[in-house]
């Protein structure tokens, strides 16, 4: 947790630990991934999230998840931003779909 909020202070968290969070109820089990959202600015900044996560996560005991929103509003799943896809999957407010990679902070 230290090199996430480290990484990021302004992380957000949802899922599984956040519902545990909120409810006080029992929503985490030892096979709960970590559910997290980043705000990142631009496809560098995206893209150094993403680097720095694939080394965090290779040391932690559970599964990180999450996903880069971008200022456009467009969420990517961090571990497809870190693959060398040219097409990703984008979800946004009113729509998801496949995008080219170019046109995700566009």
């Amino acid at each position: 947790m230290a090199a996430l909020v480290t990484l990021d202070p302004d992380t957000r968290c949802f899922g599984s630990l956040a519902w545990a969070h909120l409810t006080g109820l029992a929503y985490l089990s030892p096979g709960s991934d970590l559910d997290l959202l980043w705000t990142v600015a631009d496809q560098r900044t995206a893209t150094a999230r993403a680097r720095a996560l694939l080394t965090i996560g290779a040391t932690v005991p559970m599964r990180i998840d999450g996903e880069l929103l971008t200022p456009q509003g467009h969420a990517v799943q961090w571990r497809e931003w870190a693959s060398d896809a040219p097409e990703l999957l984008v979800k946004a407010a009113h729509v998801n779909g496949v995008t080219p990679r170019a046109a995700v902070f566009a």
